[in-house]
């Protein structure tokens, strides 16, 4: 089997309890050319995973990232404008001169 359809063939089951994914609880939170970004809540145990699939001209890769973030939640995190690095760095001299 091929690496990009390994790489597939693993978002199909829920990483903590191996159930398949109900396809009617897979949201599709974002998509352009490349990239496809997808929320799957497993029916059996409840777990989510965001799974990040992105063509290029290698090939198809795919990650999948566990979290608590509902469809609606991880949607909202989705849309939100980058964090700047003043602001990371305001943080930290906030939290170093506590």
């Amino acid at each position: 089997m091929r690496e990009q359809d390994n790489n597939l063939k693993s978002l199909t089951k829920c990483p903590l309890c191996k159930a398949k994914y109900n396809h009617s609880q897979t949201v599709v939170l974002e998509e352009n050319n490349n990239r496809t970004v997808f929320h799957l809540t497993c029916a059996k145990c409840e777990s989510a995973v965001l799974a990040f699939i992105t063509e290029s001209k290698q090939g198809v890769v795919s990650l999948g990232l566990a979290t608590d973030l509902g469809s609606k939640e991880a949607h909202m995190v989705l849309k939100r404008r980058p964090i700047e690095k003043e602001e990371v760095l305001k943080i930290y001299k906030y939290l170093n001169n506590k």
